[in-house]
């Protein structure tokens, strides 16, 4: 069952001759519980089609439409509900609360829409991820790969339509960056979660389902 679909997405930046699409007349399809990676060099239109997914960012034109909501016609309110109810992103950077817990920081997009964790839910996602003996860190008593595991212990909280990894290894070193990648490997699996990562490791993209290659804001390539 498709669970995402983009029709002839653009993004336009700059007037006249400075005038440029970031992403240029992008469709794609995914289904629900696939695994996509995009690849592609910097400046390609990666970060911005993910951006534009995620409802972090509004397309020039074009239509976002996920498990049957066109996103890219909803009012800012409406868009950030959706946003914290339907899409966990995790980013290269973790963009942890220093004064959270490791466990106040992944139930944080709950806290802010007013629910309860599930707390079998939040026990097994910790389980899987390794940190659950980390409950009670703060950020900064944790190493680069723990953050990033409570940042996708975070996005997965909710469980959510899609979830948007945006280089989630770009901080760490190679034995880190290789445990993260198989995680999220292992959640797809394991919950049938949709993920789209960005990455520019080619031997991280190919452990997707499915690799798109950008380039000059097109797909150009799909694996």
């Amino acid at each position: 069952m498709e669970i995402l679909r983009t029709e002839n997405l653009i993004k336009t930046y700059g007037k006249g001759e400075n005038q440029f699409n970031a992403v240029d007349d992008v469709s794609i399809k995914v289904k629900r519980g696939e695994f996509v990676s995009f690849a592609g060099e910097s400046g390609s239109g990666k970060s911005t089609l993910m951006h534009i997914i995620g409802g972090v960012d509004r397309a020039t034109s074009g239509k976002v439409i996920i498990d049957g909501n066109e996103i890219s016609s909803m009012k800012n309110d409406q868009l950030a509900i959706f946003r914290r109810r339907q899409i966990g992103i995790v980013y290269q950077f973790y963009n942890l609360i220093p004064i959270l817990t490791a466990e106040e920081n992944i139930t944080l997009p709950l806290d802010l829409d007013g629910q309860k964790p599930d707390k079998e839910r939040l026990e097994e996602i910790m389980e899987t991820l390794g940190i659950i003996n980390r409950r009670n860190s703060l950020p900064n008593e944790l190493s680069g790969g723990q953050q990033q595991r409570i940042a996708i212990a975070r996005a997965l909280i909710n469980n959510p339509a899609l979830v948007l990894a945006d280089e989630p290894t770009g901080n760490l070193d190679s034995k880190a960056s290789e445990n993260i990648i198989h995680l999220l490997r292992e959640t797809n699996k394991k919950y049938n979660q949709t993920i789209l990562m960005i990455t520019h490791n080619p031997e991280f993209a190919k452990m997707a389902d499915r690799v798109l290659r950008m380039q000059d804001g097109k797909i150009t390539e799909e694996a």
